[in-house]
């Protein structure tokens, strides 16, 4: 019994990791956060890429960004804030890219925006809001369906991620 305890407490404890800050212990290296720049070579096999939670700073010492690295990558949710500790904007990463649902604030904390990524691009409709709250503009974003895709297949889609229609209010 008091081994499964002690094994219990030193996985709750052990797994847990204390926020980095990537500007002062990761380095960035092909799009993916590693822990170390002691690297000898160009190739990929000797670099150690992290995972764990990560925060930046803003020169004044406020955060900047706060978020989970898998892999070497940004992933899940990652929340901004403005130099004055206002919080900017909340949304998703895979795989270092933005991909999910994302909301933007304006400095008085009303809302500014809110839309989908789709692999770093916008998609779908995306509302922007004035400092009042008020409803200003919205884009439909193309999204590229199977159709789409068969037609340009193995290339990456172009239009994806465009302005489809614009409405003002």
């Amino acid at each position: 019994m008091k081994k499964s305890l002690l094994l219990l407490a030193l996985l709750t404890f052990g797994c847990s990791k204390k926020p980095v800050d990537m500007d002062e212990v990761l380095f960035d290296r092909a799009d993916r956060w590693i822990t170390n720049s002691n690297y000898s070579s160009f190739f990929f096999y000797n670099v150690k890429v992290y995972n764990g939670p990560a925060f930046t700073k803003h020169s004044n010492g406020e955060k900047r960004e706060k978020g989970e690295i898998k892999n070497g990558y940004k992933s899940g949710i990652w929340s901004g804030w403005d130099k004055d500790g206002n919080k900017r904007y909340s949304g998703s990463y895979r795989f270092g890219q933005e991909h999910g649902s994302w909301i933007g604030w304006h400095k008085n904390g009303k809302k500014k925006y809110e839309g989908d990524y789709n692999k770093g691009k916008q998609v779908d409709k995306w509302t922007y809001y004035n400092n009042g709250g008020k409803k200003t503009s919205e884009e439909i974003y193309i999204v590229c369906d199977e159709q789409c895709e068969d037609e340009h297949y193995p290339r990456p889609c172009l239009r994806e991620g465009k302005i489809k229609t614009s409405k003002e209010f």
